[in-house]
């Protein structure tokens, strides 16, 4: 049961990449609704999946090094499938939820994700078009845990308790940072308190979560090495 709390977890929407809050990009045609004398943005460089594929699979965290899973996209569509069924109370942060996962699909950014060689950390990283899509994603990641801090979930025949609440992380390097901390209970068990540390730089977001018993340091840590090197890149 221990081993599979995490990513129950992580299922209910905090793992998610650069989870955003929602609403329609600009129209670009007619500049976006800017005022003529707006000062326009320097045009963001985007990374594509196989460069940020790199930089996972390169980067090594206190000697561990990550595998790149396939499919992440598709994996935030089946998991928008399963909470289509699942029962949540209050029942709002079911569609909080799905609002989430929907998003991040459709924001266009590019992600790749994995897990460190020893099961103790994820990590997803992501880049947008524009620095203020990252930025808006980066805003989302906090969202269910500033209106569901408490919410119970029904999913697959399990019942869980699912707590959240926000912390300040520090990454070295990051110009924006977000900190939210998850457990759960399922079962008469709680699982591991798991920390997600998201970290914007520029139009890319980097984002680290623990899947065993780690000091928060860990995590920070392991944002500034990935945060370090996805600057590198981009």
């Amino acid at each position: 049961m221990k081993r599979i709390l995490p990513a129950i977890a992580l299922f209910a929407g905090l793992s998610l990449v650069g989870c955003t809050s929602g609403g329609d990009k600009p129209n670009q045609a007619d500049g976006g609704g800017e005022s003529p004398g707006a000062e326009a943005q320097p045009e963001a460089k985007k990374i594509d999946e196989a460069q940020l594929k790199k930089v996972l699979e390169s980067t090594k965290v206190d000697g561990q090094s990550f595998k790149a899973v396939d499919g992440v996209g598709d994996a935030n569509g089946e998991m928008a499938k399963a909470l289509e069924s699942s029962e949540f109370e209050p029942a709002k942060c079911k569609d909080i939820t799905l609002d989430l996962i929907n998003s991040n699909i459709a924001s266009g950014g590019t992600t790749v994700a994995g897990a460190s060689s020893d099961n103790v950390l994820s990590a997803g990283l992501s880049s947008f078009d524009s620095v203020d899509d990252a930025q808006s994603q980066l805003d989302g990641t906090a969202k269910i845990a500033e209106e569901c801090s408490d919410v119970k979930m029904k999913t697959a025949g399990m019942e869980m308790s699912l707590k959240y609440s926000t912390f300040d992380a520090e990454v070295a390097g990051a110009d924006e940072t977000s900190g939210v901390v998850a457990s759960v209970e399922a079962g008469g068990q709680t699982a591991t308190e798991i920390r997600i540390v998201t970290a914007r730089a520029e139009n890319n977001l980097v984002s680290v979560t623990n899947l065993a018993d780690v000091e928060e340091a860990t995590v920070t840590q392991a944002a500034s090495t990935f945060v370090e090197e996805v600057k590198k890149a981009g």
